[in-house]
């Protein structure tokens, strides 16, 4: 009698399963393999375009290097001739290698400045959000640094300026903006660059986001310019058509970049 009902039980089951049209092991697949799936999309990084690789080779000014500091790794860009005391550092975009960004930190190198673009754990910022500060410890702390990124890389070198006491002196936002709850001194100079066409980054976030930064951060918006062309990494899915040139955009956030930081 007891196998009997055990068997009756077994059956009932199955034909509930086959009345929903998915066994219990292909709702367990499909939900591994879109796991699977999301993680291979986080991982898999943009691709660096090829002008980058070229600029580097071209550059005269600028000593290019590669950077190993305490499991923090990345580019060092440093003028031949320097002539500020002011250091930047650069988080990149979420799945955009550090690289990306090459160009825009030789411009700003030219200027005088030493500009380090740090490399992220599977190019996610967020994972890697504190290694500013083992770059800063590597080098003279008496010195300016300002720190800044792009996108996710924005977000979280605001998130390392709120979290910790090191010697930021301002703080650079490309398309980005603050996690919320962030706060800052109100002696932190801050510069907030976004573009025109940008249709990646949350406008509605964006604007909530102004009042918890100090009252004298300085908001500039490039007439034409979008999102993914804050980097050199092709077009994002999304992002709205740009106006204007990659060349010209990196220009101009190189130039504005560059008057922030010579006003500090």
């Amino acid at each position: 009698m007891t196998n009997s009902t055990a068997g009756n039980g077994s059956t009932i089951m199955r034909k509930k399963f086959s009345k929903l049209g998915l066994p219990l092991t292909a709702i367990v697949l499909a939900i591994l393999i879109s796991g699977l799936g999301i993680a291979a999309w986080l991982i898999r990084p943009h691709q660096v375009m090829s002008e980058v690789s070229e600029s580097l080779e071209a550059s005269e000014s600028v000593r290019v290097s590669k950077i190993s500091v305490d499991n923090v790794d990345g580019l060092h860009m440093e003028p031949i001739k320097r002539s500020k005391e002011v250091n930047l550092i650069i988080y990149p975009g979420a799945r955009v290698p550090a690289k990306a960004y090459a160009l825009t930190a030789i411009k700003i190198a030219r200027e005088g400045y030493e500009v380090y673009l740090v490399e992220m754990p599977v190019n996610l910022a967020i994972l890697g959000w504190k290694k500013a500060g083992k770059v800063i410890s590597s080098r003279n702390r008496s010195q300016k640094w300002v720190l800044g990124g792009h996108s996710m890389g924005g977000a979280m070198a605001a998130r390392f300026i709120s979290k910790t006491d090191y010697p930021v002196r301002g703080l650079v936002l490309w398309a980005a903006y603050p996690p919320e709850g962030a706060r800052f001194s109100s002696r932190l100079d801050v510069l907030s660059i976004t573009g025109k066409k940008d249709e990646i980054i949350s406008r509605e976030k964006f604007e909530r986001s102004r009042r918890q930064l100090p009252q004298s951060a300085e908001f500039l918006e490039i007439e034409g310019g979008n999102h993914s062309q804050f980097g050199w990494y092709g077009s994002q899915n999304g992002d709205g058509q740009a106006t204007i040139s990659r060349s010209r955009q990196t220009e101009l956030i190189a130039r504005l970049t560059t008057d922030f930081l010579d006003e500090l």
